[in-house]
């Protein structure tokens, strides 16, 4: 009798309690479904963060860490153009480029700096449209051995992301990028970098004067476009930014609104990666 009368306070509490409540009382281990919705839900607050912060002005070109430099064919002909020389002659190629500077409307003063500020801004204007494409690949993403993901690294859930869907979303967010290089000038500026290696230069001797074409002595080959280049930079530059958000979620999870996030980051099977 005793025992029954003990055991009715208990029934009440439990019926009071809610859903989520009762699961904690009895401290039930998430699921596969639950730790998978709990990834999802972080991976989607790092694209919101990532983009918010990547399309501001200066989100890509004052952030050393995902800023875009030049491709590695384009830097290896600006330091040949600034520390080079046309043999024999001896006509400096910084001297030649000044000249060419001059002579073509498109370019200010360093058309190398021109184009590294311009592909930025190109990667900061696009990157609010990557949100949408970044979004509708987490949601169709099956993620298998979620728990794993969860007790892996600080950045397990980006990486396995990233695995899963990184050329997918350099695909779909390259016709942006293409969009917002041409309007930043990145691409005309680009071009004009091009034509400096066919640029010819009248070099004036004691009695003549000396046809010197760039081509004959600078052997440097260059991509045909950056529009999959700076695509590639601008993703990584996101991956990065939202892997740093999955730190610190995985760190402070109850500083977020979200109930799955606080669930699943919150839990116990989180807290022994």
């Amino acid at each position: 009798m005793r025992k029954t009368l003990l055991l009715i306070p208990c029934l009440i509490l439990l019926l009071m309690c809610s859903c989520e409540e009762a699961e904690k009382f009895f401290d039930l281990p998430l699921s596969e479904q639950e730790i998978a919705e709990g990834l999802k839900a972080a991976l989607n607050e790092g694209v919101d963060e990532s983009t918010t912060s990547a399309s501001a002005t200066d989100g890509y070109l004052k952030n050393e860490l995902i800023k875009i430099f030049l491709p590695s064919e384009v830097a290896a002909l600006q330091e040949t153009i600034a520390n080079g020389s046309v043999p024999v002659v001896g006509v400096k190629y910084s001297t030649i480029m000044d000249v060419y500077i001059a002579a073509t409307p498109d370019i200010d003063q360093d058309p190398f700096e021109e184009l590294i500020t311009a592909m930025n801004r190109g990667a900061e204007s696009a990157a609010q449209k990557a949100s949408p494409i970044f979004v509708d690949a987490i949601t169709s993403m099956s993620i298998t051995d979620a728990l794993a993901i969860l007790q892996g690294g600080e950045t397990s859930a980006t990486e396995y992301f990233i695995s899963k869907t990184r050329s997918q979303l350099i695909d779909s967010f390259q016709p942006d990028i293409k969009s917002a290089l041409d309007q930043t000038q990145a691409t005309t500026l680009y071009a004009s970098i091009q034509g400096f290696l066919a640029y010819e230069y009248e070099v004036n001797l004691v009695v003549t004067t000396q046809t010197i074409a760039v081509k004959d002595y600078i052997n440097q080959e260059l991509p045909e476009s950056i529009d999959g280049y700076a695509t590639e930079r601008a993703v990584e530059g996101l991956f990065y930014l939202i892997g740093e958000e999955e730190k610190k979620i995985r760190a402070n999870p109850l500083d977020y609104a979200s109930a799955i996030i606080q669930k699943v980051f919150g839990s116990d099977e989180a807290q022994t990666n």
